[in-house]
C-alpha cells in the first residue's frame, strides 16, 4: 500500500457538508485525492470512466437516491466490490438496514460539527488506508 494515492469519491447534494467533508480530509492529511460531484447521475458517469478506490454516498439526494446508486455500483462488475461508505443525516432504521443489505461497507451519520468530520476523517483514514486490506489489490486471476 504504501505512498499510493488513493481516490475518494464523493456524492453528496450539500455543498456545505461535502464541503466540510473535503476539509476534514485535508486537516487530516494522508495520500487521497477526492472528488465531489453533487448527483448519482454525475457519480454514475465518473464511475464508468474512472477508477476510485473508495465511495462517500449520502442517501437523500435528488433524483435517483444514495441507496439506488450503491445498488447501481453493486451491480456493475467494475465497482461491485469497491468499499462504499454511506454519511448520511438519515436515522431511519429502514434506510441503516436497506444501506447494509444494497450493500455498503458502513453506516453513519453525518457529524454535527467541524471536529466530528475531523473524527470522521480520521477514524476513514485510519481504518480504509491504514489497516483494511483493498479488494482491488487482491483481485483474482
Amino acid at each position: 500500500m504504501g505512498n499510493q494515492v488513493k481516490k475518494l469519491l464523493v456524492v453528496d447534494d450539500d455543498l456545505i457538508d461535502a464541503h466540510f467533508v473535503m476539509r476534514a480530509f485535508a486537516d487530516v492529511g494522508g495520500n487521497l485525492e477526492i472528488t465531489h460531484v453533487t448527483d448519482s447521475d454525475v457519480a454514475t458517469a465518473r464511475l464508468s470512466g474512472e477508477t476510485f478506490d473508495y465511495v462517500i454516498l449520502d442517501i437523500n439526494m435528488p433524483g435517483m437516491n444514495g441507496i439506488d446508486l450503491l445498488r447501481r455500483i453493486r451491480t456493475d462488475i467494475r465497482t461491485a466490490v469497491l468499499p462504499v461508505i454511506m454519511l448520511t443525516s438519515s436515522m431511519n432504521p429502514s434506510d441503516v438496514y436497506t444501506s447494509y443489505a444494497s450493500g455498503a461497507n458502513a453506516y453513519t451519520l453525518k457529524p454535527s460539527s467541524v471536529s466530528g468530520y475531523r473524527k470522521f476523517a480520521e477514524g476513514f483514514t485510519h481504518f480504509w488506508l491504514d489497516v483494511s486490506i483493498h479488494p482491488y489489490e487482491h483481485l483474482p486471476v
